[in-house]
């Protein structure tokens, strides 16, 4: 299986066809298990977090209040007693028995470094001895300013490989706290008094894995709440999901059986609706035919004899030209193309009448079994001998299997014939017509392709119209196609045509049923 194979199978899941209340179920609760526990984890130890730090800070208070109390109790009070006056930076003793006070009392306190600021932001005592004597801008250190200016303590938690505000790097977690130093009077701290500020680093390497280990109980404890949830609700839901597939099953059912019913219902109306245009169709034309027929057949008779005496007399005269005395020479000139001009236009008004009269009589055809391959070929040789003047090229395509229709073997030459006439008639100069037969298991199609001038869009539906003629006037009567399409109907087919607008050619296709016997 190609992956693109795999990633739709993937996605049907989350969208497939059907809404499966058990799937979505099951997905959106593994989901929200999955957010709610990661976000009580984060709660819970962010939460845990700050509950750390605060007892740090709060650890670390205590610390300096014992160290502050110390420092005036051991080493300040003391000091001044014997010297009168502190000075750490230049006297050793001094700075060694601070150094050792303070030792004393934070061991074991895990701290990672102490210093101790006066007033003006200098370090006068550091367990970092190049340290003392460094001033801290005031304005850069936060922390440091509010336990200076404000008299409040404040502590940052900070990250492992960062610069503290000495430039030093410290590898691990720390909580750097500034705590103020106060006055002592006895063993009553005198708050009104600040004389300097204690900076401590407590160690929280240790921060991150109790904080691990909370996020993992919250996340096990709120995995499991909902877990036991989950059960408990899926068994509910896939009650419910039998209940909606019944009911889902059961209303498919009923669709698909009114879509069935419509479907056959909406398959009916159209067939019966397809058969009445067809019906009116022919219904108009059998009423044009009718009526054609019968004007024809009166207008016919009471018009053929009178054309009949034109003719004889124009075809008489003619034969006395020689005979006859002119009085000028343009008469003699003149008279001989009058009389052909009778001559030729009465018989081709004969040639309508018989048309007409053909027309009229709706004789009944004589069925047969007939070889369209073999038929048509007599056709296209026949009608081809009288397109060689013009340059027109007929090509013929044979149907592999010999195609055997019933029908009138005369009437459907005389259809063959005119369309070959009628391509040939549409190409002016020189051009091809293709005539192509195919057959299927039914039918067979005989189809009549050339490169004339084609058919104008808003003539296709007219040109079965008897009398309607795109030719030149004289030279169609526009009976022509409205006889094919009445002879191919009696033998139960069809004819369709195809032209892309002038100038394109146009194609018939003539379709007829097969049959092995009649």
């Amino acid at each position: 299986m190609s992956i693109k194979d795999t990633s739709k199978r993937w996605f049907s899941v989350f969208l497939p066809e059907k809404f499966q209340l058990m799937l979505y179920y099951s997905i959106t609760s593994f989901v929200v298990i999955s957010l709610v526990s990661y976000v009580v984890g984060q709660v819970i130890s962010r939460t845990e977090k700050n509950e750390l730090i605060k007892r740090s800070e709060k650890y670390a208070g205590y610390m300096v209040a014992n160290i502050n109390y110390v420092l005036y109790e051991e080493f300040f009070t003391p000091t001044i007693e014997k010297y009168g006056y502190v000075d750490l930076e230049n006297n050793q003793e001094q700075f060694d028995k601070l150094d050792k006070i303070i030792k004393s009392n934070i061991y074991g306190l895990n701290l990672r470094g102490i210093y101790l600021f006066d007033l003006n932001g200098q370090i006068i005592y550091s367990d970092v001895p190049e340290h003392i004597g460094f001033i801290l801008d005031q304005g850069k250190n936060k922390q440091l300013d509010l336990a200076l200016k404000k008299g409040i303590s404040a502590s940052a938690l900070k990250p492992p490989d960062m610069k503290d505000s000495k430039g030093v790097v410290i590898k691990e977690d720390f909580l750097e706290s500034y705590y103020p130093i106060y006055e002592y009077n006895g063993k009553i701290v005198n708050k009104e008094k600040q004389v300097g500020v204690l900076e401590i680093y407590q160690d929280m390497e240790d921060l991150h894995v109790q904080l691990a280990r909370t996020h993992r109980r919250a996340v096990i404890m709120t995995s499991s709440g909902m877990g036991v949830l989950f059960l408990i609700l899926l068994l509910i839901v896939k009650q419910a999901s039998n209940i909606i597939r019944l009911k889902t099953n059961q209303i498919v059912e009923a669709r698909d059986n009114l879509e069935e019913k419509v479907e056959d219902r909406a398959k009916q109306i159209k067939e019966t609706y397809q058969e009445l245009q067809e019906a009116q169709k022919r219904l108009g034309r059998s009423e044009k035919l009718a009526g054609i027929g019968t004007l024809a057949a009166g207008v016919a008779h009471e018009i053929n004899n009178p054309l009949a005496s034109v003719a004889g007399c124009a075809e008489g005269l003619i034969d006395r030209l020689d005979n006859l005395d002119f009085k000028t020479n343009d008469d003699r000139e003149v008279f001989p193309d009058y009389l052909d001009t009778i001559y030729n236009e009465t018989y081709r008004c004969k040639l309508i009448i018989s048309k007409l009269l053909d027309f009229s009589r709706q004789k009944p055809p004589v069925f047969g079994k007939i070889d369209i391959n073999t038929l048509v070929s007599d056709v296209v040789k026949t009608v081809g001998r009288q397109t060689d003047s013009k340059k027109v090229d007929v090509l013929l395509t044979l149907s592999s299997t010999p195609p055997t229709v019933w029908g009138d073997d005369n009437r459907l030459k005389q259809v063959f014939t005119n369309f070959i006439s009628n391509s040939s008639d549409a190409i002016q100069h020189e051009g091809s017509i293709w005539v192509s037969i195919t057959s299927s298991n039914d039918s067979v199609q005989i189809t009549f392709k050339d490169t004339g001038y084609g058919i104008a869009p808003e003539n296709i539906n007219k040109i079965f119209e008897p009398f309607f003629t795109t030719k030149e006037p004289g030279k169609g009567t526009g009976l022509g196609l409205a006889i094919c399409y009445g002879i191919i109907e009696d033998h139960e087919g069809k004819i369709s045509v195809d032209s892309k607008g002038i100038g394109h050619g146009t194609t018939f296709i003539i379709s007829l049923p097969i049959h092995n016997e009649k």
